[in-house]
This record gives C-alpha cells, sequence and structure tokens, in this order.
C-alpha cells in the first residue's frame, strides 16, 4: 500500500500476546505496541489530532509557530508534523530528556530550548511551563498546544486507541491498563473503552512520587509517567484501580520485556507492565488484561538500558536480570574494522 505521507500510518498499531512473563495460572496478558507509531510513541497519536483541531479552528494558522513543553514524545510526533505542514516548532525540555529523544528532535528540524532550574523535589514542570508562556508572548503566531489541558488530548484516544481496542477484542476484553503523564491516553481510552464495552475496568498507573492521584511529591527518574502537577485532562471517576510504580520496578520489567519478550519498550511500558502482571496473578485464566506500551525503547539506550547509568541513580535489578545482562555481554567478540 502506498501513502501520501508519514502522518497516514499514525494508528493501527499491532496488539502482542505476552508469554514468559505473563502468570501461567492467571490472566492472559496482551500488548498493545505504540511504538509502531511512525514518530515512534503514543503521542503521534496525540500531535496529530490537536494539531488538525486548532488548524480547524484558527488558532494555528499556515506558518505558525508550534510551542511545546515535552519531555520528548509528544515534542517528537509534533515536530515531525510540523515538518510535514510548515510549521516552526520549539520544543521546551529539561536535562531529564534522554541524548536520542533530542537527537531526534533537531533530526526534525525543531528548535530546543532547554530549561535548568528544577522545583526541590528535581521536577522541572514548572519552569518549562513558564518559559513556554515566555515564548508565547515574545513571538507572533504562536500555538501552545498544552496538552496536560487539551481536551484534543484524551479525544485522540478515545476516537482512535479505544476503537482500535474494540476491533481487535470486542466484547472479549475485562482489563486495560494504562499508563498517567498528562492523562490523555488514560482518561481517553478509559471513556472510549466504557462506552463500547461496558463491564471493562481500567487501571491506572502512576510513578511512585508523582502527585497525579494526590500522593506526595518525591524524586523520580520515569519520564513520560507521572506529574508534578495534576492534569486538566483526568478523570479519575473512569479508573478502577490506581497502581503506583517504583523507578526500580518500572526499569527492572523493561528490561525484562527485551530479555524475556524482544519487545524493546521504553520506562512507561515497564511500569504499566509490572502493574499489569500483579492484577493478571490475582484474576482467572478466563479474563483478558490489555496493557498499553506507550513507547519504544531505543531512545533509552543509555539510560534504562545502561547498567553505568542504572548504579550512577543507586537502581539495583535483580541477581537474575544483572546476571543475564553479564553473561550477554561477556559474549560479544571484540570489534575489528578492517583497513
Amino acid at each position: 500500500m502506498i501513502y501520501s505521507s508519514v502522518i497516514d500510518l499514525i494508528g493501527s498499531t499491532p496488539v502482542v500476546a505476552l508469554h514468559t512473563i505473563a502468570p501461567s495460572d492467571g490472566a492472559q496478558v496482551f500488548v498493545k505496541i505504540e511504538g509502531f507509531n511512525p514518530g515512534g510513541s503514543m503521542k503521534d497519536r496525540t500531535a496529530f489530532n490537536i494539531i488538525r483541531q486548532a488548524e480547524a479552528s484558527g488558532d494555528l494558522q499556515p506558518g505558525g509557530v508550534i510551542v511545546e513543553s515535552s519531555s520528548g514524545n509528544l515534542a517528537i510526533g509534533l515536530a515531525m508534523i510540523a515538518r510535514i505542514k510548515g510549521y516552526r516548532m520549539i520544543a521546551v525540555v529539561d536535562p531529564k530528556i534522554n541524548r536520542v529523544n533530542l537527537r531526534i528532535l533537531q533530526a526534525y528540524g525543531a528548535e530546543i530550548r532547554m530549561v535548568n532550574h528544577p522545583d526541590k523535589n528535581g521536577n522541572y514542570l514548572a519552569a518549562r511551563l513558564e518559559l513556554v508562556q515566555s515564548l508565547s508572548e515574545q513571538l507572533e503566531h504562536v500555538y501552545w498546544p498544552n496538552q496536560y489541558n487539551n481536551p484534543a488530548n484524551p479525544e485522540a484516544h478515545r476516537l482512535g486507541t479505544a476503537r482500535e481496542i474494540f476491533q481487535d477484542f470486542g466484547q472479549d476484553l475485562d482489563w486495560v491498563v494504562t499508563p498517567v503523564g498528562t492523562a490523555g491516553l488514560s482518561t481517553g481510552c478509559s471513556m472510549g473503552l466504557k462506552e463500547l464495552i461496558p463491564d471493562i475496568k481500567v487501571m491506572a498507573v502512576d510513578a511512585e512520587g508523582s502527585v497525579i492521584f494526590g500522593t506526595p511529591p518525591g524524586p523520580r527518574l520515569q519520564v513520560g509517567l507521572g506529574a508534578a502537577v495534576v492534569p486538566g485532562n483526568l478523570r479519575p471517576e473512569f479508573f478502577d484501580k490506581v497502581v503506583h510504580v517504583t523507578d526500580r520496578e518500572a526499569f527492572q520489567m523493561t528490561r525484562r520485556l527485551a530479555l524475556e519478550e524482544g519487545i524493546l519498550a521504553g520506562g512507561s511500558s515497564g511500569s504499566a507492565v509490572h502493574a499489569g502482571i500483579q492484577l493478571a496473578k490475582s484474576l482467572p485464566p478466563s479474563q483478558k488484561v490489555l496493557i498499553i506500551l506507550p513507547d519504544r525503547g531505543e531512545r533509552y539506550y543509555d539510560t534504562i538500558f545502561s547498567d553505568a547509568w542504572l548504579e550512577e541513580h543507586d537502581i539495583l535489578m535483580d541477581e537474575d536480570i544483572k546476571d543475564r545482562y553479564v553473561n550477554l555481554h561477556s559474549t560479544i567478540p571484540e570489534m575489528r574494522i578492517s583497513q
């Protein structure tokens, strides 16, 4: 099939059954791999719907400037679409952004603005939003997607992701597990699926140290999961269960996904799978659990998949996981480049 642009490749992501990690005597576990979107994450859906609605309302004019605060994935989706449609893209980021995301943004031609003043818990969201506001006042024809409070964010998943899930499972799905950051995916999927499958239950997965569900703020290494503010998109009444996951639990499961299931995904995926597997263990084999994996894992090669980075941040893997990595690395021969 021939497509007119990569925008047409957004959505229709695959669902895969888990076998090794899934409990042998619990519910059946499936994952929806959003990393198959062209920009590498579920945020492509959000970026496209936000831009489409801003164009329709006149908030985004031809040749306009898109300015957004993002830890990476939404900025990448916006930058990809902005490049195709001829918009200027400015990404407001912070030192937690990984180098791969930074390079991807630069490859798409996005302009980078870095903030360097964290709050007392080491989070940068307030500083990023302050810079977004400042740029919006300085520049002309600026559009701020405001992903935390933009209804077009959850709508992308209510009308897209949720309907795809229904097409794959019909009524034969008992639980869906969604990570929560801006609450676009979690709220949109919950709303859409509860319209289509009235008996379905939804688990929201947050990071320990996030304030989204009223827990105390604290330091966290996870990006794209959790927040230092409560998103305006949040609709907690649609969630049947809320679980908080530690950095260690998230990163260990992220590595297990690669080692045991061959799925290279990011840390928010590891968080969701950790919580989803615990849920599946408590359910009968007749039930089905779907876990949404937000992005690909290549962009975390120097963080989650780096032993040195984990040790630097005092994140210790279980010995069996650590030993498998050590044994794997010891079998790689020294590379020689012929002249």
